[in-house]
Parts: C-alpha cells; structure tokens; sequence
C-alpha cells in the first residue's frame, strides 16, 4: 500500500488541490498499488476558504481517502450547533474562544458570507451562532461530525495532534488526539508504532522513531506538506518527486 498524508489545510484549497495533482502524478508512476490518503485534519480556519476546502473534501470522497478531526474542525461544528460551548482546552489554558483573532474562526464565518467587523469579546462571541446554523450547509456539520479520531495502517497511526503515550489507542481522548503537545513532542521513549500527526508548526516535515510532524504551516506562508509511506520508503512528496526523509538525530523537539 502507498500512503500519502497531508498536513494541516487551514481552508488553503488552492495549496490542497496542487497537493493533490503531484499525489496524482506520483501514482501515474506507480500503477497498480493500493492507495490511501490521509487528511490530518484541520480544515477551516484562518485561511481564505474554509468553505471551499469543505466542500471540495465532500465532492471529492471516497474509499481512499482518510479524513482525521482537528481541533479547528471542531470548534467550527461545535459553533454551529452548541451555542455556548468553548473549547475546554482553549478556555481552560488561554481564555480563547472560536472568534478570537488567533484562532480564524472569523475568517471561516467569513468564507460562508458572514461579516464581523471589529474585535469579538467572549461576550459577544455568540452573536452571529444563528447566522451560522443558517448559513453553513448541514453536509458539512454532517462531514465533520463524521470524522474519525484516528487511523491505524500497519506501523503507522495518524491522528491529528499526537497521541498520550502512555495509553492504548482506544483509550486516548479526544482532547489529546487533537490538542495534545505537553508530554508528546518531547517524548523519547519507545511507541509499539510511528504517529504521523499535524497540529504543531515546523519549518519541515520531521522525522523520529515515534513520531512524523507534518504541518509546515501552510496558512502562515509555509508549504502544505504531503508525505509518501510504501513499505521502507519514506518522503516528502514535491511537485516533482518524492525526497527521502532521514530519522532526525537527537530527541524528539518542540520548534
């Protein structure tokens, strides 16, 4: 099988469908093999058309593709449907909420035809919740709603943040598999398989034996970055080829 993961999308669909025409070259080239693809997750948010990202995953379905929750995935769908709720990792450690500035969730509103102007308090945060309900189709609530925590292909798991390592995989919760960075990024110690996960920005794809990191921060100016697993080959796919990705020296690091 021949596996191709692609980091955080952050509503870039033009960096996703260019991503997706080197994926399509690339299996010109290796005709006949079993294929999956795997989205990490994070869809909407900060970038210019997280609508059209949605609907470009909706249209484009099917049996090999593998689409993974985020976190920014959520707190859309929970926006449309829970008014009220706040995120409790975010609200616990930040005091944020979906349309603070940091997280685009305005940016993700505004790909849907809704316009806020100005600075969102938390107490104002609810304002546009039934502007959203209307406008956002209930496919897309439906496709995020229906997004798996987490994947396991062979040696490889893929999930959105990380995983807690001390727990089975069907035992994680569904905070840690899209929020986790404490405990994970610099975790050393052995794992019975290789995450490859998003979530945390770094300047290139790293590898270590426990962990891939694959968001180069697209919606920040960086690359949407898209990896090639078939059995002992692992690269980063480019629009020309596929580059060989070596085991990083040293621990595992926070950028």
């Amino acid at each position: 099988m021949r596996i191709y993961a692609i980091g955080d999308i952050h509503g870039e669909l033009d960096k996703l469908r260019e991503v997706h025409g080197w994926i399509a070259r690339d299996r010109a080239e290796h005709a006949g093999r079993e294929v999956r693809i795997v989205h990490l997750g994070d869809y909407v948010d900060r970038g210019p058309d997280s609508r059209g990202v949605v609907d470009w995953l909706i249209a484009g379905d099917n049996p090999e593709w593998i689409n993974l929750r985020g976190n920014h995935d959520r707190m859309f769908m929970r926006y449309v449907t829970q008014p009220g709720w706040q995120d409790p990792r975010l609200w616990r450690h930040k005091g944020y909420h979906w349309l603070h500035e940091k997280l685009g969730g305005v940016e993700t509103l505004a790909s849907y035809g809704i316009e806020i102007g100005g600075e969102v308090t938390l107490d104002r945060s609810d304002l546009w919740h039934d502007a959203a309900a209307e406008a956002v189709p209930g496919a897309h609530v439906d496709f995020i709603d229906g997004l798996a925590r987490w994947r396991r292909i062979g040696d490889y798991v893929f999930t959105h943040a990380g995983v807690r390592p001390d727990r089975r995989l069907e035992d994680q919760e569904d905070d840690d598999l899209m929020w986790i960075r404490e405990g994970w990024l610099d975790y050393a110690g052995p794992l019975p398989f290789t995450v490859v996960h998003g979530h945390t920005v770094y300047d290139q794809v790293e590898r270590y034996p426990q962990r891939i990191a694959v968001d180069t921060g697209a919606v920040f100016g960086g690359e949407l970055s898209c990896i090639v697993l078939d059995g002992e080959e692992v690269g980063t796919l480019t629009a020309h080829n596929v580059r060989a990705l070596p085991m990083r020296d040293g621990a595992p690091r926070r950028p």
